[in-house]
């Protein structure tokens, strides 16, 4: 029995349009119907396997982020320390001669006012306060300085440690002989050999600060391969 697509009534046999919606039978209906849901079931599965694929990608995304190192050039202590002491003495000799100048204006030695309004006290108070921030600033720095000193006399005896120990630990021949086949090109054989001697050198002397060791392997990696 012929049916319409639209309204989905029945017709007797022989006729061939609605005769409400004047749209085409059709002898399977049930059929048609089975293929629609079974297009929108597919577009279902589709929109569900972009979403999924979409948020793997998200994932792993963040994950290389999460994962890459984020690198934190060297600084040498003792050069901070040098920076330090310079910053110290400029801010304590501003702030002490302004200091200075400032109150020899307020006890009228040096005549800049010659009223005592109060454009004199307020001028005087606010340069007054500058100066003064400017001889804390320098007091910090200067100790500062001095901490880093200290911090810079540890680094030195820690790097003479690493390099004394990789002198007697550490063998050009034995890194490459567990690395490397035949044919690495030059600049995969540095990144593989400076992870290693990391790697060995962290099982060692645990807690090291990853800056100072990533300077210490690139200084020591040319004395065991290129100088050696």
């Amino acid at each position: 029995m012929p049916w319409c697509p639209v309204c989905k009534n029945e017709y007797r046999e022989g006729i061939k349009f609605c005769a409400d919606c004047k749209a085409e039978l059709v002898e399977q209906l049930q059929d048609e119907e089975e293929h629609s849901a079974g297009l929108e079931e597919q577009q279902k599965l589709e929109f569900i396997r972009a979403m999924l694929a979409e948020n793997e990608t998200e994932d792993t995304q963040e994950e290389e982020k999460q994962e890459t190192p984020v690198y934190r050039p060297y600084q040498n202590s003792a050069a901070k320390a040098e920076d330090n002491r310079t910053s110290a003495n400029m801010l304590l000799g501003v702030g002490i001669v302004g200091f200075i100048f400032v109150l020899l204006v307020f006890v009228d030695i040096i005549p800049v006012y010659q009223s005592t309004g109060i454009n004199k006290y307020l001028v005087c108070g606010v340069m007054g306060a500058l100066f003064v921030l400017f001889i804390v600033c320098g007091v910090v720095s200067m100790r500062n300085s001095k901490i880093l000193l200290i911090k810079a006399k540890s680094e030195d005896s820690l790097l003479s440690e690493l390099a004394r120990w990789c002198r007697d630990n550490l063998h050009a021949e034995e890194i490459d002989r567990e690395l490397f086949e035949e044919g690495i090109p030059e600049e995969q054989k540095y990144f593989r050999r400076t992870d290693q001697m990391k790697k060995i050198i962290n099982d060692k002397f645990m807690n090291l600060d990853e800056a100072l060791l990533e300077h210490f392997v690139d200084e020591y990696y040319q004395e065991l391969f290129e100088n050696g």
